[in-house]
This record gives structure tokens, sequence and C-alpha cells, in this order.
């Protein structure tokens, strides 16, 4: 994890998380092959319970999922924050993991997602996008998440990784792009039905 996305996220927990609230907090591709620089040693916290996702075992994994795009081993709606920070650019369908982001995350809670704006190929095993400020933005719009900050960061330190980085809150229970969320969620879930009918 380079300098610039360590920052970032240690600017989300100071500006947007409660030191004193319990929060269950969610790292979407949490696997450090390093096993010392990771985003687990920013969010340490004693009321916060942090979980490390991935698809692998390895440093700072709890949770392997087995299908990016459905993870059964999560509970719908039992993360107060979720994070992703240098994971999107190597999932080939991102669009389904954030929707996976979504129904892991509570009504109100938070979401900061970090990805590369500019950088070298880095194949894990796949490198296949960059992402200017307008797409983070459109992917939090996608699962119609509120927009609370967004950004790219270019700390000359951190050449040649830039960031695009958004900050995002689910919508609460009951407002009008809550009700749009659980509509697609329904949709969704018909679909893979008919899908099963067919097969």
């Amino acid at each position: 994890m380079h300098k610039s996305s360590m920052l970032k996220m240690e600017y989300f927990k100071n500006n947007y998380l409660n030191k004193n609230k319990e929060l269950k907090i969610l790292d979407v591709g949490s696997f450090d092959k390093t096993g010392d620089h990771n985003y687990g040693f920013i969010l340490n916290e004693p009321k916060w319970n942090y979980k490390g996702l991935d698809l692998k075992e390895g440093d700072n994994v709890d949770i392997i999922v087995e299908d990016p795009y459905d993870w059964q081993e999560i509970e719908e709606e039992s993360f107060d924050v979720v994070i992703s920070g240098q994971a999107l650019e190597h999932i080939k369908f991102f669009w389904l993991t954030m929707e996976q982001i979504n129904r892991a995350l509570k009504p109100g809670g938070l979401c900061c997602i970090i990805v590369p704006s500019e950088g070298p190929v880095h194949r894990n095993p796949y490198d296949c996008y960059r992402f200017n400020e307008d797409g983070v933005i459109s992917l939090a719009q996608y699962v119609k998440f509120e927009i609370l900050e967004s950004g790219i960061t270019r700390e000359q330190n951190s050449h040649p990784w830039y960031d695009s980085f958004v900050i995002a809150k689910k919508p609460e229970r009951g407002s009008k792009n809550d009700l749009e969320n659980r509509m697609d969620n329904i949709e969704q879930k018909m679909d893979l039905i008919l899908e099963k009918l067919k097969g």
C-alpha cells in the first residue's frame, strides 16, 4: 500500500469516524503481501471491530469470499463502515463488487473507496482500470450512495501513484434512495431466480 493511500485512509478516519462509537468495519481487498502495510494499522481502535476481506488466505485477511460478485459469507447490512483501497482496479467487473459493498453496509453507513488514477501496471492477477474523480463518483452513485467528498490526491512523494477517492454514505432506511436500492435488489434476486429456473 503506497503512502498517499494510507494518508487518505487516515484522513477518512480522522474526519468521518468516531473513536468513541462501536463500529464494525469491513476492508475489501485487504490482503497485505508485506504483512506490515495495511489499513488495519490505521483502523485499530479499542471500540472498532476491523475485518479484512479477500479472495485468498493471508496477512490481514479475516474473511475469505469464494465469489467477488456474491458474498455469501457476509450477512446483509452487517457493517457500519466499508472501505476499499487499491483493490477495485484488479477486479474485472468492479461494479458488481460495489453492489456487494452496498449489500454489506448498514443504512446510514459510510463507505470510502480509494483507487489509482495513475500508476504502473501491477497485476494481481489482473490490472484492469484507472479511475478519474468522475469515475469514483459514478461508482457510488451506481448504488445510490450520497457523495460526501471526492477528489484526486497528488502528493509529491506519491509519484507515480495518484489516487482517486470517494467518501459516501448509504441512504438511511426509508429514504427515496433506500427504497430505490431495495427495489433494485429485489429485481436482481428475481433475475437470479429466473435464470436458475431456465437452467
